[in-house]
């Protein structure tokens, strides 16, 4: 059995191209100021774009989930800034 490669990519653009969206957990709004600030406002349209949603965690299994209108630049590298805000639970590429 032989094996070619044909095409070799970073990783992180190969996860750039799967990430259509985040979805920001957190327990309460706080951190949504410092999320914000990390975020690279609404992008033009590019591969990179994606949707962004906040989901609050209110406690006893009750989550709101806000979709922000327009879409974002999403990345492993701002979704890596986005988990090292205090405040926030979890970040999920969708």
């Amino acid at each position: 059995m032989r094996a070619r490669i044909q095409m070799v990519e970073p990783l992180d653009q190969a996860a750039a191209k799967l990430a259509k969206g985040l979805r920001v957990f957190l327990r309460d709004q706080a951190p949504i100021e410092s999320v914000a600030k990390r975020l690279e406002g609404p992008a033009r349209a590019t591969n990179d774009n994606g949707e962004v949603a906040f989901v609050l965690m209110l406690g006893e299994g009750t989550e709101v989930e806000v979709r922000l209108p327009g879409r974002f630049k999403v990345s492993p590298q701002i979704a890596g800034a986005i988990k090292a805000v205090p405040g926030v639970v979890a970040v999920e590429a969708v």
